[in-house]
């Protein structure tokens, strides 16, 4: 009766024991799931400082972006240099095309001041558009145009679209449905202006651009979305955006996209029924206002077509499957 007992101890004991290895195994699988769902995948680019990402989905079907590059020991801008073209078709893994333009490669130009490019596609081939110094300074920059046949360059400098000069610039180019193509550009006061094709020369005289708010600080940007055009902006701590009826204005503002941020220089697109949100960050692996990295975030309309304000995350955007 004795060993009755204790087998029947035994054998509780055991299943029992059986019981909380499963339990536990369970408990292990949900950790890994949970931890998949929060992977980190901001910033994008960590093998290089990057800034100022354009983002496009070019005839290709892939996502490109194209940087700056910061360097790991700048106190300044003066440093960035080598604009690079990145490659995705997942939104997580990114190809790096190299470096698709420098300094060395433009004639008029100082050495580094590579600032803030951006890019179209027009008459069968990939432009760079991009502001850079003449001498080596902020206050005496022009708006350089470079080409090339293929989205991942190199791109060959051409010259500069005359009557874009001044302090940085910040361009930004737009394509409208119909084929005419604008440029946003400005520090302080926001300026615009319809391109003639060459994309060479201005169509028009610059116009000034209302937009319903004075906290205008530089980083222009255009965009399209059902119809109404967004010229958003960086007030100098954070992103702001407003909306209107045509590509000159006026717009009517409606507030912010990303105002946490210190810094905003973003790019938007859609890709595969998703809306993303290009921008960079400074807050990563020692980073400052001089050495920062590209990062997406999901972006998303209201059913009156204002943005749902966005935050700055770790997570970041998740792989397309």
């Amino acid at each position: 009766m004795k060993f009755k007992i204790s087998l029947l101890f035994f054998v509780i004991a055991l299943v029992s024991c059986k019981n909380q290895k499963n339990q536990t195994k369970e408990k292990q699988v949900e950790k890994i799931e949970v931890s998949i769902e929060k992977q980190e995948n901001n910033p994008v680019i960590r093998h290089m400082r990057t800034a100022d990402p354009s983002a496009h989905v070019w005839e290709d079907g892939k996502v490109w972006m194209y940087t700056s590059q910061d360097m790991e020991d700048a106190t300044f801008y003066d440093s960035m240099d080598g604009y690079h073209a990145f490659s995705s078709t997942d939104m997580v893994n990114w190809t790096d095309h190299g470096e698709v333009l420098h300094s060395r490669d433009i004639p008029w130009g100082a050495k580094g001041w590579m600032w803030a490019p951006t890019a179209i596609y027009k008459n069968n081939k990939y432009y760079l558009l991009y502001p850079h110094s003449v001498k080596g300074s902020k206050d005496d920059m022009r708006c350089g145009v470079a080409v090339s046949d293929v989205p991942q360059g190199p791109f060959k400098d051409i010259g500069w679209i005359k009557g874009v000069e001044g302090q940085w610039l910040d361009p930004c180019v737009f394509t409208d449905d119909d084929g005419k193509t604008y440029l946003y550009w400005g520090v302080r006061e926001p300026k615009m202006a319809l391109l003639k094709d060459n994309l060479l020369e201005l169509a028009e005289t610059p116009r000034s651009i209302a937009y319903g708010a004075e906290n205008f600080f530089e980083a222009s940007y255009m965009h399209k979305y059902n119809g109404k055009y967004y010229y958003s902006y960086n007030a100098g701590l954070g992103g702001f955006y407003a909306m209107g009826d045509s590509p000159y204005g006026p717009f009517e503002y409606k507030g912010a996209i990303n105002p946490k941020q210190r810094q905003d220089h973003h790019s938007i697109v859609e890709y595969k029924g998703q809306h993303y949100f290009f921008y960079h960050w400074q807050g990563w692996n020692g980073g400052s206002k001089f050495r920062r990295n590209t990062c997406i975030e999901y972006l998303y309309y209201n059913e009156d077509g204002t943005i749902q304000e966005i935050n700055a995350t770790k997570e970041g955007v998740q792989k397309i499957k």
